[in-house]
């Protein structure tokens, strides 16, 4: 993975350029997350600088943590060493283990405390003692830093005192409050910033655009799951799960089989009528690998191979997948073209050459200033550009807001001065972009200029992604109305 981020071949994606920029202004929390990925962020790049490497520093070292929890949490349900490892593997090859090495995101920091969390909770039911609910409070406090899903470990608790006296305990108060605690800097900043977090939170699980039943994305929120630990592991996941309705179970493998079935289950009947993000659920994967491992290494006599067929394949996929921004970039057809759709990194592809562009088509950051009409492309500018200069959000289509949103505008420091705009696309490419540009961004400038389109990625020597670029000179001071939705 080092050798992955400095060859600078996979760049930045968006939410990552994203959350670098809240990593330059460091606050106490921000529209759409807590603080975590931008302190953890900001701590990267205080030893690397502001490069790929220093924003996923933290991500490489939460790729060698999150397996060694993966098997103290098997070691603390007495799994044997073997079922341990094995689990540990699962976690460390997978799809999902392999991006939270690579990839700077917040669901990377918040498994890292479930899971010792979940540790400490297998812990007390395995040995019939009652857990460090204090401990349990400040691991859950933690990865609040990064993710609120978290406290829905609380909900796992209260419902294992049905199952496990061990856990009934007046103690669980002063971990509750404890871990409260992780609210505190998104509460901080929220109280002077209109509570956005908290509009932004609430508008996105309310689903507003599908409200009808049967209106969700359940087949796709079903499919997620299967790509984030593998098809194949996944299509054993729900074979292990079958297994733990026809026997009994030790408790500490029954807390990990059930609440893993109940939430995934909850999770996609939710999923047909609101729509949903596949990692909504990523927190249910650590548990979720115990029980598998332990299905197929102490369970079932074909559940060796499984593992070596199932990991083996992952790897081959996660090798490929890896590898095919290089092959499409280099023209290595092995033993056909793959189509640029099939490019899982296509949103991190390009990010260097649109900077040679820029720099090319004459912007100069102590002059110039630059600008999107997505805050993804403005966060992309930000990080790519000579002298990395903060680009704006400039709402020509009334879109949500963002964390650009509460930062100073272009009204407020760029008033009469000349600024670069750019959009980005993949194909296919849309004919009249470049006339539909610049008829939305005329009242806003004395003059716009178009300068060009210009191919920022190749696939086999095919334009595929480009750079549509425009000089804006002389900016007036109106701004677009901000968008009403959070």
């Amino acid at each position: 993975m080092f050798w992955m981020i400095t060859s600078r071949e996979i760049g930045l994606g968006p939410d990552e350029a994203q959350y670098w920029t809240w990593s330059q202004a460091l606050d106490w929390g921000y529209y759409s997350k807590p603080p975590g990925i931008a302190w953890q962020i900001g701590g990267g790049t205080q030893l690397f600088g502001n490069t790929e490497l220093g924003v996923r520093f933290a991500s490489i070292l939460f790729g060698i943590i999150q397996p060694l929890l993966i098997y103290g949490l098997a070691r603390a349900c007495s799994l044997l060493p073997q079922t341990a490892f094995w689990a540990a593997l699962i976690m460390a090859f997978s799809p999902l283990g392999v991006m939270g090495s690579l990839l700077a995101i917040t669901d990377a920091g918040m498994l890292i405390f479930w899971t010792a969390a979940c540790i400490g909770i297998a812990n007390a039911i395995e040995r019939h003692t009652t857990p460090s609910y204090l401990l349990i409070g400040v691991f859950i406090f933690l990865g609040a830093l990064f993710k609120w899903p978290i406290y829905l470990l609380w909900s796992w608790i209260l419902v294992g005192w049905l199952f496990f006296p061990c856990l009934r305990s007046r103690n669980i108060l002063g971990g509750l409050l404890v871990s409260l605690f992780g609210l505190f800097p998104s509460v901080v900043w929220n109280v002077s910033h209109r509570w956005a977090t908290f509009h932004h939170v609430f508008s996105t699980v309310q689903g507003a655009e599908s409200r009808v039943l049967f209106q969700g994305n359940a087949l796709d929120f079903i499919g997620a799951q299967a790509v984030l630990i593998s098809p194949l592991l996944f299509f054993l996941a729900l074979c292990a799960l079958a297994y733990c309705f026809r026997q009994s179970l030790r408790p500490s493998l029954f807390f990990c089989a059930f609440f893993c079935f109940i939430t995934l289950a909850g999770f996609c009947v939710y999923a047909l009528f609101k729509k949903m993000q596949g990692n909504w659920c990523i927190f249910i994967y650590p548990t979720f690998i115990i029980y598998l491992s332990w299905y197929l290494n102490e369970k079932v006599t074909w559940g060796k191979k499984a593992l070596v067929a199932s990991l083996t394949l992952s790897l081959v996929v996660g090798g490929m997948g890896l590898s095919i921004p290089f092959m499409q970039s280099r023209n290595i057809a092995i033993p056909f073209q793959i189509p640029y759709r099939m490019n899982p990194f296509r949103h991190n592809v390009g990010w260097k050459e649109m900077q040679a562009k820029l720099d090319q088509e004459g912007y100069r950051a102590e002059k110039h200033f630059l600008f999107g009409d997505r805050y993804q492309m403005s966060s992309l500018l930000s990080f790519y550009n000579t002298g990395q200069k903060r680009a704006y959000f400039f709402n020509l289509d009334g879109i949500r807001k963002n964390q650009f949103s509460f930062w100073p505008d272009m009204a407020q420091e760029q008033m009469g001065k000349t600024g670069f705009f750019a959009h980005v696309e993949n194909i296919p490419f849309h004919e009249g972009e470049e006339k539909a540009y610049l008829e939305k961004l005329s009242p806003y400038f004395k003059q716009v200029d178009y300068l060009g389109s210009f191919p920022i990625f190749e696939a086999y020597n095919q334009p595929v992604k480009r750079l549509l670029l425009f000089k804006c000179t002389f900016f007036l001071g109106k701004q677009p109305d901000e968008g009403a939705g959070w």
